[in-house]
């Protein structure tokens, strides 16, 4: 083996090293300090030995840190504490603070209180953080909330884009396509994606109710749907059922099927009724409040099980239906089952007693005695009158005197046999309409 010898200074001794396992007592650079102590022995500028340069960053001497000179002269190795830093100057960059504190000494735009530059991502101020713009993008939304401030159409308040990579919305994800009820129409143009049978392309099924095509609207019927030659309402016709070619105005009625067949807002007319039908259960003959002549009235019921159009029932006030005295209905007038409907000599409520009526048959020929009389409701049979109910009530055989209220027809006796009897009729006690008579026109019976 090779000896090589090498010499340093170290108080005196003489040091020897090895090229081999010995290599840290070598002395590559030449500057008198073994390779063991000498914290970089490649360069001979670098040893124990050395003078520090302050502030350039490198150490020198090996002393484990570049010397610096805090105080702000460089006139004695003190800084403003008295403090020995070895007597260089620290303000490398000349700002005027030394680099303990300018956080990059190299660069005289850096300094405490200097003015930040936003979004350079330099500390200018030595604060420790970059200063930005808390909307860079001017778009509303900061950048605590906003996913990409430099772009204004991106924000928790933008509109999506669909299938474009770009979340514009800030949810975390970019909007797609998606077809959930496998019809061939993905979301955002699917109106309801979860019925197959509603898309863009579907066949619109009008008047349900239901946008099938997504236009936006439930599509009218055409004018006569199911061709039975009459317009629907929604054209301004007549057809009150413009699905079913059976049903139109002048169609036949069945009694009693609950079909309002010829259009007229009821399941059959007059000429489906039968005695018993329809009841009177209240006659108003002897108001005291009004006149007579302004102040009559009588009650009907609807005792079937169905609405029936009392268009061209007849009323009259004796059996033979005397031209003179009779009235005909000549509107569509509905009663319901169980319906009261109220007729009256007059509708003025200014001059009737304030009573509302269903039908009035001003000008008729129907007016009462005031101590008794005859009332019929009946239909048209061509020669003569089908009477589905009557009444002939009479003070002076029972019936009770009623001036100034009605008579009225027990509840528990509502039949056309029953209101012939003078026992099953009892006087008003409700107050009717606006004045001091009384009576429940329109109402179940107050007195009995």
């Amino acid at each position: 083996m090779f000896l090589f010898l090498a010499l340093a200074c170290d108080g005196g001794n003489v040091k020897v090293a090895d090229s081999g396992e010995n290599a840290d007592f070598v002395d590559i650079d030449g500057d008198g300090y073994l390779a063991s102590i000498d914290c970089d022995d490649e360069d001979p500028a670098i040893n124990q030995g050395a003078d520090d340069i302050a502030g350039d960053g490198i150490d020198q001497d090996c002393d484990g840190a570049d010397d610096i000179d805090v105080g702000p002269d460089d006139t004695g190795g003190e800084d403003s504490g008295g403090e020995d830093t070895g007597g260089t100057s620290d303000d490398q960059d000349g700002d005027g603070f030394p680099a303990a504190v300018d956080c990059d000494d190299d660069d005289d735009t850096v300094y405490p209180g200097a003015e930040e530059v936003l979004d350079d991502g330099v500390d200018q101020d030595c604060d420790g953080k970059d200063a930005f713009d808390d909307d860079v993008d001017d778009d509303g939304y900061d950048y605590l909330v906003d996913c990409d401030d430099e772009d204004a159409s991106v924000n928790p308040g933008a509109t999506e884009v669909y299938d474009d990579g770009i979340d514009q919305d800030c949810d975390g994800l970019d909007a797609v396509t998606e077809d959930v009820d496998g019809d061939g129409y993905g979301y955002g143009v699917d109106c309801d994606d979860g019925d197959p049978a509603i898309n863009p392309g579907a066949t619109e099924v009008a008047e349900d109710g239901i946008d099938q095509d997504c236009d936006g609207e439930d599509d009218p019927l055409p004018a006569d749907a199911d061709g039975d030659g009459y317009a629907n309402e929604t054209y301004y016709g007549t057809d009150c059922d413009d699905g079913d070619a059976t049903v139109y105005p002048g169609a036949s009625e069945t009694v009693g099927d609950d079909i309002d067949s010829d259009c007229d807002g009821a399941d059959y007319g007059v000429d489906g009724l039968a005695a018993g039908d329809l009841v009177i259960t209240e006659i108003m003959y002897d108001p005291d409040a009004v006149s007579d002549s302004d102040g009559e009235w009588f009650e009907v019921y609807n005792n079937t099980a169905h609405s029936v159009n009392l268009k061209g029932l007849v009323g009259a006030d004796d059996s033979a239906y005397a031209a003179a005295d009779i009235f005909s209905i000549d509107v569509d007038l509905v009663a319901e089952s169980g319906a009261r409907l109220v007729f009256g000599i007059s509708d003025d409520t200014t001059s009737n007693g304030g009573i509302s009526v269903d039908f009035d048959y001003a000008g008729g020929g129907v007016s009462f005695n005031n101590g008794g009389d005859e009332l019929y409701i009946g239909v048209d049979a061509g020669r003569s009158y089908t009477t589905i109910d009557s009444v002939s009530f009479d003070e002076t055989t029972g019936w009770p005197a009623a001036k100034g209220m009605s008579i009225e027809l027990k509840d528990t006796t509502v039949s056309a046999s029953s209101n012939d009897s003078s026992g099953n009729w009892c006087k008003a006690t409700a107050t009717a309409g606006s004045t001091t008579d009384l009576g429940s026109p329109g109402a179940a019976s107050s007195g009995c």
